[in-house]
């Protein structure tokens, strides 16, 4: 432990089990179980990471598509609405040409004399907002001009990438889930698994949808394979989903390697369960020629 983590990290992954009140100790829990939960949730968020990069990558190039087939917008006016709306992107942007950044060059080139971001087009801007703001421009550009989108499903995305990307404890909250108060399900998503006669039956998939851990992995899982499903992006979408696959469902996957740690607690079985039947319908729906969105 002295190299690799922790003891209060480690710890963390202890809330997914039940203490007996008389003794209390943990049931069912020993030092071995905390370290493989560990080593699981660095392998997770590195797929989520992958995940959402691409995400953020293809909704931007979406976005740039859509406004270049759209005759009422000339890449200018969306972006004067969305800084009007949104001043703390105008801010982000003149704190970057002003601190050392990777884009503060481009930041730079686009403030006037007076410090005052230059009239933008978004094809400039997508390239300084954060991925927060950039969910702002996004929602309000399909908010002007109404065509199908993702905006309901981005502030999920965002919340399981920020955890991911701070090395928060994502598989700490099995048992009992952070921010629970705050959160509330994707409709939308919910109604779609609804419909689906694999989901359709499962006991426990609204109680799995409550987690917001769970339900942000899913909705980060069906929203890639939407926006990679063009050709020529499908191929690299398939690979890293068999990758996915194996990694959670196969026997020999690093998720099962050590699956006999897990056998006496529910949580984290019905999790593992719930989220592999997930893969596995995306997989092959992914491998149906007639298949064409999860989330229209």
């Amino acid at each position: 432990m002295k190299y690799n983590n922790y003891y209060f990290k480690l710890k963390s992954y202890a809330r997914n089990y039940n203490i007996n009140p008389q003794t209390k100790k943990y049931y069912n829990l020993d030092f071995a179980y905390l370290v493989e939960l560990s080593k699981l949730d660095m392998y997770i968020r590195k797929i989520i990471l992958e995940l959402s990069l691409d995400v953020e990558h293809y909704l931007k190039v979406r976005l740039l598509n859509d406004l270049s087939d759209n005759s009422k917008e000339d890449g200018y006016n969306i972006v004067g609405l969305f800084l009007q709306y949104h001043r703390n992107a105008g801010a982000d942007i003149q704190s970057k040409a002003d601190k050392y950044s990777f884009c503060s060059d481009l930041a730079e080139k686009h403030l006037d004399e007076y410090k005052e971001p230059k009239k933008l087009a978004v094809w400039n801007i997508v390239e300084l907002l954060s991925f927060g703001n950039f969910m702002e421009l996004y929602e309000l550009y399909y908010q002007t001009y109404p065509s199908f989108n993702y905006s309901d499903y981005l502030k999920s995305i965002k919340f399981i990438r920020n955890a991911a990307a701070h090395n928060n404890c994502i598989l700490s909250t099995l048992r009992k889930p952070n921010s629970l108060k705050k959160f509330s399900k994707t409709k939308k998503l919910a109604n779609i698994l609804g419909k689906i006669p694999e989901f359709r039956e499962l006991e426990n998939r609204d109680a799995m949808m409550r987690n917001p851990v769970i339900h942000d992995f899913v909705t980060l899982l069906f929203v890639y394979n939407d926006v990679m499903k063009v050709s020529a992006t499908k191929n690299v979408r398939n690979k890293k989903m068999e990758e996915i696959r194996h990694l959670f469902c196969d026997e020999d996957g690093r998720i099962r390697k050590n699956k006999i740690y897990f056998e006496k607690n529910p949580y984290i079985k019905e999790s593992y369960s719930f989220i592999c039947s997930i893969i596995k319908y995306i997989d092959k729906k992914n491998k149906n020629p007639k298949h064409t969105n999860f989330l229209q």
